[in-house]
């Protein structure tokens, strides 16, 4: 005898991660409550116990708001995670300029697509010259693609959806993980279903860490970190937090 089909009231939740985000809270929800969906969605915040306005500033955007003391994006996440009502939980974080069709890209693919587990796409700059935008459209989708090809899937935390009943089956975000918690993510969801790279969903966040790195440690520490994880299941244990 099969367990009757859950209905839910909430389509899609929509979890944001922040942390001394005062300068960015605003647009971004702004961004995230101006979608273009045709069903019901909520925001929810998953705050690190800031220390600015943050959450003050953010309350009149979302739906709930949850604190969580443990600083780490995989803590932040998995908090915000566990209170959604949403069949889908799609994540982004607070430096995001979500385009108005987000949301209905992610609604949509699972719908038409039910053996989809997990959903990612490229994550791009908002804030960057338009070489750089060119550079970046060029081999982000490339450099996703060919790592999905290789089953070293790499999604990005900012610009990810897993259907609701597979997050909760997995255990969520092993908070164990500093970094590449996204990629354990998506690893451990590929057991109740297919991980999928699309690259039309797109995302855009701000250049910060880029302009205080370099490009070439940014790349460099993402590629290492992410290929490591995939052949020994171990990441970096440290990530420098930029928030300006």
């Amino acid at each position: 005898m099969t367990s009757p089909k859950r209905t839910w009231k909430i389509d899609v939740s929509i979890v944001v991660c922040t942390l001394n985000e005062e300068k960015n809270v605003v647009n971004c929800m702004k961004a995230l409550r101006a979608q273009e969906f045709s069903g019901k969605y909520e925001i929810i915040l998953a705050d690190g116990n800031s220390e600015d306005k943050t959450v003050k500033l953010a309350k009149p955007f979302v739906d709930k708001t949850v604190i969580e003391k443990r600083r780490s994006i995989a803590f932040e996440r998995h908090a915000g995670a566990q209170v959604a009502r949403g069949k889908i939980i799609a994540f982004t974080d607070c430096d995001s300029e979500t385009p108005k069709d987000w949301v209905q890209k992610i609604f949509d693919t699972f719908e038409k697509n039910p053996d989809i587990s997990m959903i990612y796409g490229p994550v791009f700059y908002s804030d960057v010259s338009k070489k750089e935008q060119a550079l970046a459209s060029f081999f982000m989708p490339r450099f996703l693609r060919i790592m999905n090809v290789l089953k070293m899937d790499n999604p990005v935390g900012s610009n990810i959806a897993i259907r609701k009943e597979v997050y909760d089956a997995i255990g969520g975000f092993d908070t164990k993980y500093v970094t590449c918690e996204d990629l354990d993510l998506g690893k451990r969801a590929k057991k109740h279903g297919d991980l999928h790279y699309d690259k039309h969903l797109h995302q855009f966040v701000s250049a910060r860490k880029v302009r205080k790195w370099g490009y070439l440690k940014y790349i460099g520490f993402h590629l290492v970190n992410g290929i490591r994880y995939h052949i020994t299941g171990k990441a970096a244990k440290k990530y420098e937090d930029v928030r300006e």
